[in-house]
Formats: structure tokens, C-alpha cells, sequence
């Protein structure tokens, strides 16, 4: 397995450099042109750049995801957000990225994220609008896969109380409905405690589709991307049973660190 952790733009080259030292083989870059000024992005793809040409850095892409809803019954947003994904991929093709990461349904800001339970369910006066969403899903990533063959699209377990796919049965009926090679599961460990799930469940019903990991620590309530060993999960059995299953992917390591020499420490226990 290859470890990553995030590269935002507020960070710089002599940090992704600390970082890499302590044991970091890549970054999960962020795409957020639209929402950005552009001098800003600009100088985030030449630090991007430079981070692989001089430190040989691999990368994924995380696509935007709030505000961006691929299954919208707006046609208008569906349009926008299906472009947004789409300037993601180049985004990947610029930087050398070969996964992008997708939310299906999205955040809403400013909604906590919960626990839930099994029991709620939507209100009945919801369920043919939540059935057309989907399709509207499907239909796009099928597009944005067929566009992109060179990409593996990961789409990422989610964990808002209003977002469609959180549990291991929803992610593999995606998965599954989309029926495309480049299209898989980012397991978001994190999430999938918040949602009540158990991350093994995941892999066991998704293992051949796992295609990219994001590890963080919680408190089991609460989505807070805490450093490893800061809240409840056990992570150490999360890797075991990765390589248990044969993982050979990118675990990205989504929470930041005061001293970025503290990476080593976090990936270290798991050697």
C-alpha cells in the first residue's frame, strides 16, 4: 500500500517536501478552479507540478462536492455539476493523476453529520424523486466513465443524513448499476463509522471494487478528520484486513498535522 495525504492550496512546496520525507509517497489534490481566485489555482498547479517533477510525488484528485449534485432534478445543476466533474478529470490528466474522487449525492454545508438510524426512512412523497435522482446518478458517472477510460472514478461513501449512499449495500447497487471497469468505491473509513457501518462490511462486499481508501479518526458521531489515535476507530484492523484482501491501492491519510515529520509516525504503526 502507498500512503497519501492531502495537498491544499494554502500549502507549499517546502511542506509537501517535510511531508514526503516523513514517508508520504503522494497527495490528493484538491479541484476547486471555480472556487478560487485564479491566480491562486494557477500557482496550486505549478506547486503540483514542480511537486512531482522534483520530488516524484504520485496524486489523486478529490472532486468538488459541495454545491455539486450529479443527480439534481434541476436540469440546470445536473449541467453544471456533470461539468465540474468533468474539468476534475482534466484536472487529474493535468497533474498526472490517475484516480478522481466523487461524491454521488452532495454535502450540504453547514448540516452536521450525525449518526442515523437503520429504521428512518424517506417520506413516502419522497421516494419516486429519490428513484429519478438515482437514475440521474447512473446516467452520469456511465457518461464520465465513458469519457474518461484513462481515470478510475471512485465514488466515495458518504455520510450527511440526506445523502442516498452510506452503507455497503447502497455503494455496491452504484457500483453495480453504473457497470463500468473504471468505476469503484472509495472507502471512506471515517464515514462509515459516523453512518453506524462497519468498514469490514465494505470490504467484504465491495472488494473487488475498492479502489482507493480515505483513513481518518473519529469519535464515532461526528465526520472529524482527526489524526489517527485522536478518536475511536480501530484503524490498525481497518489495514489488517486491507492486506488481508490483497490492497495494493492508496490509503490516503485525510487529516492534517501540526509538524508534517509526524506522517512518519502515523504510518509507521502500520508496518
Amino acid at each position: 500500500m502507498k500512503y497519501f495525504t492531502w495537498f491544499r492550496p494554502e500549502q507549499d512546496f517546502e511542506y509537501a517536501k517535510r511531508v514526503m520525507k516523513a514517508g508520504i509517497a503522494g497527495f490528493e489534490a484538491l479541484y476547486r478552479a471555480s472556487y478560487l481566485d485564479p491566480e491562486i489555482q494557477s500557482a496550486y498547479v505549478e506547486n503540483l507540478r514542480r511537486i512531482k517533477g522534483e520530488l516524484g510525488a504520485s496524486f489523486s484528485v478529490h472532486a468538488p462536492s459541495h454545491d455539486v449534485s450529479l443527480g439534481s432534478l434541476n436540469a440546470r445543476v445536473r449541467e453544471a455539476s456533470f461539468e465540474e466533474i468533468r474539468e476534475s478529470i482534466h484536472f487529474a490528466r493535468t497533474i498526472g493523476a490517475s484516480v478522481v474522487v466523487v461524491h454521488p449525492t452532495p454535502g450540504i454545508l453547514g448540516m452536521p453529520e450525525g449518526k442515523w438510524s437503520h429504521e428512518e426512512q424517506p417520506p413516502r412523497r419522497e421516494v419516486e424523486r429519490i428513484a429519478l435522482q438515482e437514475e440521474y446518478i447512473v446516467q452520469a458517472v456511465r457518461e464520465l466513465a465513458d469519457y474518461a477510460p484513462d481515470i478510475l472514478l471512485c465514488m466515495e461513501n458518504l455520510v450527511y443524513p440526506h445523502e442516498i449512499y452510506r452503507t455497503p449495500e447502497q455503494m455496491a447497487g452504484l457500483i453495480k448499476k453504473v457497470n463500468r471497469s473504471n468505476v469503484g468505491l472509495t472507502l471512506d473509513v471515517g464515514h462509515a463509522v459516523v453512518c453506524d457501518q462497519k468498514p469490514t462490511d465494505f470490504l467484504h462486499l465491495l472488494q473487488e471494487s475498492i479502489f482507493h481508501v480515505h483513513l481518518h479518526d473519529n469519535n464515532g458521531v461526528v465526520d472529524q478528520h482527526l489524526p489517527l489515535g485522536k478518536g475511536n476507530i480501530d484503524y490498525v484492523a481497518v489495514i489488517q484486513s486491507l492486506k488481508q484482501i490483497g490492497y495494493d491501492g492508496v490509503v490516503n491519510l485525510e487529516f492534517l498535522v501540526e509538524n508534517p515529520d509526524d506522517y512518519h509516525s502515523h504510518i509507521y504503526r502500520f508496518e
